[in-house]
């Protein structure tokens, strides 16, 4: 079974069923490490899901054995879809107001942080947040503390954080530390470093992190 994926350049990507599950499985790593969002897969994990669908309708196609082999392995694919997912989900509730405002700001409108449905729910989420805080709390209070700095109140991720990470493809003129000269970073490389400084190469798929 092979899949079609959009690629960095918002073509269509012909993948065979092991590149689509690698290409996910190196995206759920990713996004159980990073402090944020890393860009949606969205595509990749509908294009498995479609897969396994076709696989569980042919099931009857196979031996007993090989069914048995062939449920396993797509309960385990089920699991990497959905941790990835739910991983995601929880950044959003994390930090539902600042995604929306990085995606107001957004200017590659090629990298997509928010799916559509990611969208609808962290809006509705920090919608019906603020509708709760001022419903409990804000509407009780004097009328010089009933409406807060968005500003101030908004959770920013740490972007700060130190991250491990392995380099997948040599990279040149790296800035890793603002106070110190570039680097070069050479291919199966495993680094440390603060994330926001590399998080241009992992969004370009250069680096993973470990």
């Amino acid at each position: 079974m092979d899949g079609v994926v959009d690629d960095d350049d918002g073509e269509f990507e012909q993948l065979t069923a092991a590149q689509v599950l690698e290409r996910l499985e190196e995206s759920w790593v990713n996004e159980r490490l990073a402090p944020y969002l890393l860009e949606s897969q969205q595509e990749v994990v509908d294009c498995l899901l479609e897969q396994c669908t076709m696989a569980e309708e042919n099931s009857s196609q196979i031996s007993p054995f090989a069914a048995d082999i062939q449920r396993l392995e797509l309960q385990r694919i089920r699991y990497v879809v959905t941790d990835y997912v739910r991983t995601r989900l929880k950044k959003i509730e994390r930090h539902a107001e600042y995604a929306l405002e990085e995606e107001k700001k957004k200017v590659d409108e090629n990298i997509t942080y928010l799916s559509p449905a990611e969208f609808v729910f962290a809006r509705e989420f920090h919608r019906n947040t603020q509708n709760h805080l001022q419903e409990t709390a804000l509407k009780h209070m004097p009328q010089a503390f009933q409406s807060l700095n968005q500003e101030k109140s908004m959770v920013h991720p740490n972007l700060n954080t130190f991250i491990f990470f392995k380099v997948k493809e040599d990279c040149d003129d790296v800035l890793i530390d603002p106070q110190e000269t570039s680097v070069s970073l050479s291919k199966d490389e495993i680094h440390i470093s603060k994330y926001h400084p590399i998080s241009p190469l992992l969004d370009q798929s250069k680096i993973r992190l470990v």
